[in-house]
């Protein structure tokens, strides 16, 4: 409930900033900074120098950036949205070749049937086309629209979209394959972590 509350005000204040003051530093760390500190929590984990590197190396570039670009700030936003979906796509697509990333999660949650893995199959790539979609569309939006459109997508209609895909596979995947047994969500998410680490 916490972080609900914590994501829908942090959801309205980048809309805020974005609206009222799109080219200034404050409205572009405001949105930047979920990434930053995902990408220097994970260079952390994976080494402390690394993450203390990171730490200090993305904000300063950030910031010469942004003295050298300020008057084309938006396209900070663009290029970060389309990146981490674009990423995202990429990690889901090549996973197929070898372990598709579904599969490897739900083999932790189920003992999966020829059937079931097959849909977990299905499922890795139909994320990878879900977040090419939403990458191609962010441009769509700006190009077409502008930023205050594209602002509205990217933190209104994303993450609804997101919740969307979850609930509809969920219903989808139990209608089609009874045999999946059910799992919590304190237990998906748990497998997940385990599955992607």
């Amino acid at each position: 409930m916490l972080g609900t509350a914590l994501g829908l005000a942090y959801g309205l204040w980048c809309i805020g900033v974005l609206w009222l003051q799109p080219r200034s530093l404050l409205a572009i760390l405001s949105f930047l900074a979920p990434c930053i500190v995902f990408a220097c929590s994970w260079a952390w984990r994976q080494q402390r120098l690394f993450g203390v590197a990171l730490g200090l190396g993305l904000p300063a570039a950030l910031y010469v950036a942004y003295r050298r670009y300020a008057e084309q700030a938006e396209l900070f936003y663009v290029a970060e949205y389309f990146t981490v979906y674009l990423t995202l796509c990429l990690w889901f697509a090549t996973s197929v070749r070898t372990q598709p990333l579904i599969t490897r999660v739900a083999r932790r949650v189920h003992p999966l049937t020829p059937e079931m893995e097959a849909y977990t199959v299905k499922l890795t790539r139909a994320w990878s086309v879900y977040f090419l979609t939403m990458a191609l569309a962010s441009v769509a939006a700006y190009a077409w629209v502008g930023l205050k459109a594209w602002a509205l997508f990217t933190l209104i209609v994303s993450p609804v979209s997101l919740l969307g895909f979850f609930v509809i596979e969920h219903l989808l995947r139990y209608y089609w394959h009874p045999e999946f047994e059910r799992a919590t969500i304190a237990q998906a998410i748990r497998s997940w972590r385990e599955g992607v680490g």
